[in-house]
């Protein structure tokens, strides 16, 4: 029953980051660590740099359901989402 909550649970967080971030610029980011969460079974998130409005930021990228995080290496390129109210938040585009 717990696993079922959980699993819910991040399906409704998961759906309202991508409403949430549907109009936000998005931008290419780079990954530069990648920081284990769990290990059963291993969970990462992803440390990402980018840069946004002549700035460069280094940010979490909000990845609820480890879409991407679990697969991604240091390196690796991908899109992200930028928080117009706080350049330092992003999700994945």
């Amino acid at each position: 029953m717990a696993a079922f909550i959980i699993a819910v649970s991040g399906y409704v967080q998961n759906a309202y980051y991508k409403r949430k971030s549907a109009h936000w610029p998005s931008v290419e980011a780079t990954v530069i660590d990648r920081l284990l969460q769990g290990s059963e079974p291993p969970d990462y998130c992803l440390e990402v740099r980018y840069e946004f409005n002549g700035r460069l930021f280094h940010s979490i990228l909000r990845d609820n359901l480890h879409k991407v995080s679990d697969r991604m290496d240091v390196g690796e390129k991908l899109f992200v989402k930028i928080n117009p109210e706080n350049n330092s938040i992003c999700y994945l585009g």
